[in-house]
């Protein structure tokens, strides 16, 4: 038997679609000598509360459909269809989709400005028209959910540390209550132990909410532990669009791309052109022990 932690059960599965893009383009610049097409065409749907990673080059076109997702950018021509309804059918109430498709910038501790921390987690739940008691009640949930303390609240976010900072950011989204959240790069710039904090805030956040969740990230390690699927963007269009197992089974491709793949999916790539007998979709550490605890045993080796 393999005494090691594997037997994860599979990502992903058929679910209600909260979110989607219908052909997609978006050029910047247009009509001058130097516009740049962005987005060509994209078309593309996640469901409610899944995590879909969303990894590409940079200029592949990542941020810019991140901001359409919640009308901070216009589309050129197609649709952005929140719950089965285009998001611009009324210019008028495109703040009303922001509360509800909250966008979390890198390094979004730039946008703090208000006195106290409490302030600006406060903020956006106070533009939404709640009561005052309502309020409290969001502020003290979102800041519990990022690891903020409650002594932190009275201070100045200026006067927090870096990754304090960030979570005061966050938690200022998390207060709205999103029915999905956009992350763009939320762990760029920590250190391993902070990654590891925001990472799991991200996953329980949606888990306790059932929250969609979009992350936007470069770690290729940090996209095997948590996506359902994975979205590959090239040069402005969709090059992949599946559960996490299937994307990185194609590592051959992500990497004549020039995108790294996990470590694991490398290994393994390598231990299949030696002619070992090993799957083409393993790509976390669980799922290698698993795998080699089963070959060492049909072999009588007895490790595992």
């Amino acid at each position: 038997m393999c005494r090691c932690r594997c037997g994860v059960a599979a990502k992903g599965g058929v679910g209600v679609t909260v979110l989607k893009t219908k052909d997609l383009f978006y050029t910047y610049g247009a009509g001058m000598p130097f516009a740049h097409a962005a987005l060509k065409g994209v078309s593309v749907a996640f469901e409610a509360g899944s995590l879909t990673a969303v990894i590409g080059h940079t200029g592949s076109g990542k941020s810019t459909l991140a901001q359409h997702l919640n009308g901070l950018l216009k589309p050129e021509s197609g649709e952005i269809l929140l719950d089965g309804k285009n998001i611009w059918d009324d210019p008028k109430k495109i703040r009303d989709v922001r509360f509800k498709v909250g966008m979390v910038f890198q390094y979004p501790e730039y946008q703090l400005f208000e006195d106290t921390v409490e302030k600006d987690i406060a903020f956006g739940p106070r533009n939404m028209g709640l009561s005052e008691e309502e309020i409290a009640v969001r502020v003290k949930e979102a800041a519990a959910a990022v690891g903020l303390a409650d002594a932190l609240l009275q201070k100045s976010p200026f006067d927090l540390s870096g990754g304090e900072k960030r979570r005061a950011a966050i938690a200022g989204v998390l207060a709205m209550r999103p029915q999905v959240l956009v992350f763009d790069e939320p762990t760029a710039g920590l250190d391993p132990v902070g990654r590891e904090q925001m990472l799991t805030q991200i996953e329980q956040y949606r888990k306790t909410h059932d929250a969609t969740v979009l992350l936007i990230s470069h770690s290729m390690e940090d996209v095997a532990r948590l996506a359902d699927r994975v979205l590959v963007l090239k040069d402005g269009e969709v090059a992949m669009y599946d559960t996490a197992p299937a994307v990185f089974a194609r590592a051959d491709e992500l990497e004549a791309m020039g995108l790294t793949v996990p470590s694991v999916a490398r290994v393994f790539a390598a231990l299949r052109r030696r002619g070992v007998d090993v799957p083409a979709d393993v790509y976390t550490v669980e799922k290698a022990c698993a795998v080699l605890c089963d070959l060492f045993e049909k072999q009588g080796v007895a490790t595992c």
